[in-house]
């Protein structure tokens, strides 16, 4: 996932792409960068915010970098953005119709926009596929006054609604070249994001990245309630949760967990300091995405044993054993010079005997 704390649009091109038409009848591309009064621009960073802070964006790579023409055309912008923006946008957007072949594939404008968002500088991608648009018509008429509905034809999605697909490209770092956010993809697609746009259009590799998330989630979890200022019982509470999710849920939902943990009666205040501090750990501890699959290694781990790190001592412990308030209770509390320690309490397991 990615927080958005400043972003700025500062150059745009719209291109019509109709893959609804014969052809390149439905090709139309602008020769001029776009004219953006306070209201378009505020457009456009919108669908770009939305875009980024997206819960199912992905990371990636391009493929074949030396030949691969989205990532030439986007750096060749990155590089001269005054004399490349015009020419490499056209390009990009040939690029993108040529991949829409296919006529279950929306049609769209693509908005191609030089932006700088947390300091970095990304050339945005943005699908804004058409919603036709209706408004109400009177008519006085003999019989007296009609009101109907009439087409205005099509328009750009709403401002609240979730921006379908974009491309976020920077230049190349260890982290990864660009992030992709595609809420359309096919039944028949057995990944998250639609074939024509990763393979046909970008041709670039997701990085797979559910260990890293799911750890992040368990380390992000486990350094919060290290230093929160809730109760023991809270604490445990919270660690629990996160590990009982990983183990029995497939999807690792971040907004629904954070927001689950700390009760609607709390001051507002005081509630979202509790949901930034802990969505702040995720991200430090390298958790991309607010939604992600789990780990099935990481789940295995923690389904076969609970960890308890003490000074001088370590218990692993068997789940079942440790959900046992009849045979383990582990008890949290701060001494008196307000150092927390734990009572552990074990009782009625029976002894296995050692070879």
């Amino acid at each position: 996932m990615l927080k958005v704390e400043q972003l700025q649009i500062q150059s745009a091109m719209i291109h019509r792409l109709d893959n609804q038409k014969e052809q390149n009848a439905g090709l139309d591309l602008s020769d001029l960068q776009l004219n953006m009064d306070d209201e378009l621009r505020t457009v456009l960073e919108t669908h770009t915010k939305n875009g980024f802070e997206d819960g199912r964006i992905r990371y990636a790579y391009f493929s074949d970098s030396d030949m691969n023409q989205v990532l030439t055309e986007s750096y060749k912008i990155l590089d001269d953005m005054q004399s490349q923006f015009v020419s490499g946008s056209k390009i990009l957007a040939r690029l993108l119709f040529n991949a829409m072949t296919n006529k279950r594939i929306s049609a769209a404008d693509i908005a191609i926009c030089l932006a700088n968002c947390n300091g970095i500088e990304y050339i945005c991608l943005l699908k804004l596929d058409y919603k036709d648009n209706y408004i109400s018509e009177a008519i006085d008429t003999p019989s007296g006054r009609y009101i109907g509905i009439k087409k205005l034809g099509s328009g750009w999605p709403q401002l609240g609604s979730k921006l379908q697909k974009a491309a976020f490209i920077k230049r190349s770092s260890d982290e990864y070249q660009l992030i992709i956010l595609d809420r359309q993809k096919s039944k028949s697609d057995e990944v998250d994001i639609s074939q024509f746009f990763q393979r046909k259009f970008l041709n670039v590799e997701l990085i797979d990245d559910s260990k890293t998330n799911t750890t992040g989630f368990i380390k992000g979890v486990r350094q919060f309630v290290e230093t929160a200022a809730i109760t023991p019982e809270k604490k445990k509470s919270i660690f629990d949760n996160a590990v009982n999710l990983v183990v029995n849920t497939e999807n690792i939902n971040v907004t629904q967990f954070v927001e689950s943990q700390f009760s609607e009666d709390l001051p507002e205040a005081e509630r979202k300091l509790y949901i930034d501090s802990l969505i702040a750990e995720f991200e430090r501890n390298g958790v991309r995405r607010l939604e992600f699959v789990k780990s099935q290694e990481i789940a295995q781990v923690y389904s076969r044993k609970r960890q308890i790190f003490l000074e001088g001592a370590r218990l692993e412990i068997d789940p079942a054993i440790y959900n046992d308030s009849d045979k383990f209770i582990l008890t949290r509390r701060r001494d008196a010079s307000g150092e927390e320690i734990a009572d552990i309490t074990i009782k009625g397991l029976k002894i296995k005997k050692m070879d």
